[in-house]
């Protein structure tokens, strides 16, 4: 029995061992790369052309917490229907980025009025912002592909729904045009 006991206590400790290094690594918190959406099976569908903000950066923006000196708007990208396409969003004009489905990108603007748009395959949208310094305002692009077809509009539901659904997403940019 002991020498049963000798035999398989290398062969435990070698499982053990190839346990450790078959366990990714995690990621980590502070890298700035291409966030990529995947199925619910975890498959990579599509990713980012450019570098993400860190997850610090992430975990930061989901607190909501206001700039004294900017109205930060939330655009947020999240439905059940969402495709993989790339949805440009941009402010006043200004330089576009590109989300993709459970993405958010948080605007930090003058106080003021912003037009806030988006354009999918030539076709897009606008919507108005109005707010003053240390405010917050959430505005929620709703897609639905299909086989036959793919449609983006501006949701219309309460900021406090569209913050919840913020809390799901990953913040693909963070865009300071003040």
């Amino acid at each position: 029995m002991d020498n049963k006991l000798l035999l398989m206590a290398p062969v435990i400790a070698a499982a053990g061992l190839l346990a450790g290094c078959a366990t990714p690594p995690a990621p980590n918190p502070t890298a700035e790369v291409p966030y990529c959406h995947k199925t619910n099976k975890g498959r990579v569908i599509v990713c980012t052309p450019v570098p993400a903000p860190s997850l610090n950066a992430d975990a930061e923006a989901k607190r909501f917490t206001p700039d004294p000196n900017a109205l930060t708007v939330y655009v947020v990208r999240r439905n059940w229907g969402d495709g993989r396409h790339f949805v440009k969003v941009q402010a006043d004009g200004g330089t576009a980025v590109e989300t993709l489905p459970d993405t958010m990108v948080r605007m930090k603007l003058k106080p003021g009025r912003h037009t806030i748009a988006f354009d999918f395959e030539g076709r897009g949208q606008s919507t108005t912002v109005e707010g003053k310094a240390g405010e917050v305002r959430f505005v929620r692009i709703d897609g639905t592909v299909w086989a036959w077809k793919s449609t983006f509009e501006w949701a219309s539901e309460p900021e406090a729904a569209t913050r919840e659904r913020a809390l799901k997403t990953r913040l693909v940019a963070d865009v300071a045009a003040r």
